[in-house]
């Protein structure tokens, strides 16, 4: 069987917080450190701060063989669309589904409308540059995060432009 993308629902959030507790470690310990890793399981992978997300229609999964390995999650923010999470759990990177993922986002956001999509990633996530360039995203700023954490890099993609390769 295939990946499968698709709304998710309110029979996904836990396996949407899976995706964020099973990701967050490896990919910002490295970064940020243990208690950042720590700070945002707590504030911003459980339940009760997903289920409003997913019941609002702003997350997507990835669908392998049944199981969630992937979520997007975007929502506005001073007039765009804001992709605020995209991640793959660490054993199914690499194999395209962040890719369909994220030409999911931005399919639906040209459909409902929208011409810019912004996201950001932490100073020092390489493969999150590379991923994004990738896509045609370009830096519009930087934003200190403090107490030792990388900035966050802010970037933005025309959904109207030229599709990139």
């Amino acid at each position: 069987m295939g990946v499968v993308i698709r709304p998710a629902t309110a029979y996904d959030v836990d396996a949407v917080v899976d995706v964020g507790r099973r990701t967050w470690p490896q990919t910002y310990t490295p970064l940020a450190g243990e208690d950042y890793v720590r700070m945002g399981l707590d504030k911003w992978w459980t339940v009760a701060a997903t289920r409003p997300l997913v019941l609002a229609g702003k997350a997507t999964v990835a669908e392998l063989d049944g199981e969630v390995v992937g979520v997007a999650v975007v929502g506005p923010l001073t007039g765009d669309l804001v992709l605020f999470r995209l991640y793959v759990v660490p054993e199914h990177q690499g194999m395209g589904i962040g890719r369909l993922l994220l030409e999911d986002v931005m399919t639906t956001a040209r459909e409902t409308g929208h011409r810019i999509l912004r996201l950001s990633y932490l100073d020092g996530n390489a493969g999150a540059e590379r991923f994004y360039q990738g896509f045609g995203f370009v830096e519009s700023h930087r934003e200190p995060t403090g107490d030792g954490i990388p900035d966050s890099i802010w970037v933005v993609r025309d959904l109207w432009e030229q599709e990139q390769s």
